[in-house]
Parts: C-alpha cells; sequence; structure tokens
C-alpha cells in the first residue's frame, strides 16, 4: 500500500503537471472501487480548472472550485499521465481529460482505492486523522498519550492513522530501528526519550524517502504519475531484509508477525 512518502511523490507531479488546466472530459470505464465511482458527481468537474493538489496523510486532496476530489489509492491503486493516443493500462477505472490534452489515469487491480467528490465544507469531519510524521512536537504529544493509553506493540501504534497519519508499515519499521526500539515493544513501556527519539526519527525516514520518491519494493507494484519507481529501497535497513546483515552491526535481520503483519528489527541495535 502506498504510504506517505509515495502518495507526497505523486502529488507533486500532479501539482506540476496539472494545476491550472481545466477538465475537459471525465471517462468512467469502472466503477467499482471501495466506493462506487460517481460518474454523474465526477461530470461535473468538466469546465473546471484544478486550482492546488494538496495531501492528507495517504490522501490525495484535487481541488476545484467549491469541491474536493478525494483520493486514496488503497493497496494498489495509482496515477499515470499520459496523451490521446497512448493505450489505456489494464484496469483502468476512470481517466480524466485536461486542456493541455494530458490524461489523468487512475489505475486499481485491487479496486480498495477511492476516488469521492464532496464538497469543500464535508472534508473536515472526513479525516480524523492524527498529526503529520514530519510534526515532531505533535508526534511526540500523541505518542505520550498512547503511552499512557495503548497497551499494544509500538509497530502498531504507528500505524494507527487516527494517531499519526501517513506511516505504514515500511517507515513504521525503519523509523523504530533508527530510534533502536523494537517494534513489539509494548507502548506503555517506553521511556519518555525513547518517545522522543522514535518522533525524530520519524520525521528523518519520513523526509529521506520522498527526496527518493519512495519506495518501490521487488514487485515493483509503485511508480509514481510518470512512470519512475521510487528510490528508497537502497536505503532501507531492515524492512524485508529478513536473514540479512545489518548495516550498522552486521546481524541478521529478524522477522515477526504482529496482528498479521511483518515487522522487521536487528536484535543487537534495537531493544
Amino acid at each position: 500500500m502506498p504510504e506517505l512518502p509515495e502518495v507526497e511523490t505523486v502529488r507533486r507531479a500532479l501539482a506540476q503537471h496539472l494545476c491550472g488546466q481545466e477538465v475537459t472530459a471525465v471517462q468512467v470505464l469502472n466503477p467499482r472501487l471501495r466506493m462506487a465511482v460517481d460518474a454523474r458527481a465526477l461530470a461535473g468537474l468538466v469546465g473546471l480548472p484544478l486550482q492546488a493538489v494538496n495531501r492528507r496523510g495517504k490522501y490525495l486532496l484535487l481541488l476545484f472550485s467549491g469541491r474536493i476530489l478525494v483520493c486514496h489509492l488503497g493497496m494498489s491503486g495509482r496515477f499515470s499521465l499520459s496523451l490521446p493516443g497512448e493505450e489505456l493500462p489494464a484496469h483502468t477505472h476512470v481517466v480524466f481529460a485536461f486542456t493541455s490534452r494530458q490524461r489523468l489515469v487512475y489505475v486499481d487491480p485491487r479496486r480498495f482505492g477511492l476516488l469521492l467528490l464532496v464538497d469543500r465544507e464535508e472534508l473536515i469531519p472526513f479525516f480524523p486523522l492524527g498529526p503529520e510524521p514530519t510534526d515532531v512536537s505533535a508526534v511526540e504529544q500523541q505518542l505520550l498519550v498512547a503511552k499512557k493509553r495503548s497497551k499494544s506493540p509500538v509497530r502498531n501504534v504507528l500505524l494507527d492513522q487516527k494517531i499519526i497519519a501517513g506511516v505504514g508499515n515500511i517507515y513504521a519499521n525503519e523509523a523504530l530501528f533508527a530510534a533502536g526500539i523494537r517494534p513489539q515493544t509494548p507502548m506503555g513501556r517506553l521511556t519518555r526519550k525513547q518517545i522522543s527519539a522514535l518522533s525524530v526519527a520519524l520525521r528523518q525516514v519520513i523526509e529521506r524517502a520522498i527526496a527518493a520518491g519512495g519506495t518501490t519494493l521487488k514487485d515493483g507494484s509503485f511508480r509514481n504519475a510518470l512512470g519512475d519507481p521510487g528510490y528508497f529501497a537502497v536505503d532501507l535497513a531492515v524492512y524485508d531484509r529478513e536473514g540479512q546483515p545489518c548495516v550498522r552491526c552486521g546481524k541478521g535481520i529478524r522477522r515477526l508477525v504482529l496482528t498479521g503483519r511483518s515487522a522487521y528489527f536487528c536484535p543487537s541495535c534495537q531493544h
């Protein structure tokens, strides 16, 4: 599933290539997503310019006059830019045409994504999300509250979007390695010093991943809107590296399963 750095990479490409362009046509080829795509509502975007492309957590927000197209890529969704005449990829759901002749194509093989048009005043209750992981002070406060309330492993707490927005499994594992904390450590056992270190590590890992264009793993599932992969995979310290030597101490990276999802850690560098 695309996490914050991947979504931010897509946001930047769409903002660069489409902002200021008017929608000239919307074609819904397959409405079946997490929620059925409302073709009639999307048709109302024709003639409106795309004013901005924002992001909140893992959500993309395409701003039009009075309206916002809320987009979530789910597990396999992706946006791509193309020109008329280029063959549409398999599993294309929606095609937006713009005055620049560019097309914004939404592809989603597993159909867990979301394209929902809402009025701007409807957006606030739509997002019961925590702070962005780059806001160190706010994240630290959230984790201090979670320390008092949660008995869950710290990795699971980091994945709770109501506590911190945008963090997924890849970057939770990487931040925990950077902070020297094992993913299975109960949240309530963390010290204030560890929470402070984790808050800083989250921001650093997220910012490095954004600079690298996100993470494309071996399956090649993530491509940005221009079709390019993300290069943060070469910098991964623990994620998906079971049995490989730790980049710090050389000991083998271990894997365990927490609530059905893999977590990775170094038994020497993380405590």
